[in-house]
């Protein structure tokens, strides 16, 4: 009984000191990081060296160095205190794949990046915003295709991270897949619906609405659809859009308001790609055709479009003040759907 008291005040000794040296670098991680958010990089950085002073391994300080370096467009340091902290290998190191894929890209190293995000996955299989960063920066080389697969993955996992879709709508686009392309910018537009991105997000979708309509007289409409979309699995749903769009001047939709012709369009395009899906499968067909459709089968077409577009200030305010349960109702639907297809 004696040795084994005399053994754990042995082992009480020891682990004092850790335990101290470890409260302490917490301790001046804690005023770095505050020191961060307040814009005060470079003060933050000499806390974070302190803390570096008493471990120069340790996994916490130094990623919140790397992060403080990110901020002061310090990049080479930035990737250097990463390295360290996937090389220990016990904390932060997914988001250190992350800085220093970003801090590469920056640097004009993009297949650096790629291989930084790349490898990062090979671990963490389960982190959407890997997958988001390895999509950017494919996107930025051109290479649209990896671009979409690596976007995939991320709304896979997380349904609900809104640059993944702007980014994968732009993306289709740059392939001339518009249908793809304008799905996803609608499910961009609900999550953001008044933000920075906002504009040009409705910009988009505006343009790609009305693309290969040409009123060529007062009677008379040409639709071109691309040549490379004949085998396409929503040349219908393209071909449909040119009506759409072209129905606009019609004589039953003259003294009909934009925003009138907006929402039910949207709600013809939504309710066609439902009927064409039939036995289809895909990510497209599964993940947005299905979301769309059950939408606008359950009647919320015109609350999600007014919503949407709310940014114009088109009468949404008015809209809402009137059609209050319609708002009310699409809310309630939308979050129980969301909570259906949950990862």
């Amino acid at each position: 009984m004696k040795k084994l008291v005399v053994l754990l005040i042995c082992f009480s000794y020891v682990f004092q000191p850790v335990f101290a040296q470890e409260a302490a670098i917490k301790s001046l991680v804690n005023q770095g990081v505050k020191l961060h958010d307040e814009g005060e990089y470079v003060d933050a950085i000499v806390m974070y060296k302190k803390a570096l002073v008493l471990d120069k391994r340790s996994a916490l300080a130094n990623y919140e160095i790397a992060s403080s370096y990110f901020a002061e467009k310090n990049y080479t340091n930035c990737i250097k205190h990463c390295n360290v902290v996937i090389d220990v290998n016990k904390e932060f190191v997914d988001q250190a794949y992350i800085l220093k894929g970003s801090a590469q890209d920056i640097l004009g190293k993009p297949r650096d990046a790629v291989s930084t995000y790349k490898k990062g996955l090979q671990k963490y299989k389960e982190n959407y915003l890997l997958y988001y960063n390895l999509a950017l920066t494919s996107f930025n080389l051109k290479e649209y295709k990896d671009a979409e697969d690596a976007l995939q993955h991320s709304l896979r996992l997380n349904p609900s991270h809104a640059s993944s879709h702007f980014l994968l709508g732009l993306t289709m686009l740059m392939q001339e897949q518009r249908v793809k392309g304008i799905l996803a910018i609608y499910n961009f537009l609900l999550l953001e619906p008044k933000s920075k991105r906002t504009a040009s997000a409705l910009q988009a979708l505006d343009e790609e609405l009305q693309k290969g309509v040409k009123k060529d007289g007062e009677n008379s409409v040409t639709i071109t659809i691309p040549s490379n979309k004949a085998d396409d699995e929503f040349s219908a749903a393209e071909l449909m859009l040119g009506l759409l769009e072209s129905s606009k001047s019609n004589e039953a939709n003259k003294n009909k308001s934009p925003q009138e012709l907006f929402v039910e369009n949207t709600h013809s395009l939504f309710t066609i790609l439902g009927e064409l899906k039939k036995d289809k499968k895909g990510f497209w067909w599964n993940f947005y055709v299905d979301y769309f459709y059950t939408l606008a089968d359950n009647k919320h077409t015109e609350a999600f479009c007014h919503y949407i577009t709310q940014s114009k200030g088109e009468n949404y305010t008015t809209w809402v003040q009137d059609n209050l349960p319609k708002l009310e109702a699409f809310s309630e639907w939308y979050l129980k759907y969301l909570h259906k297809i949950k990862p």
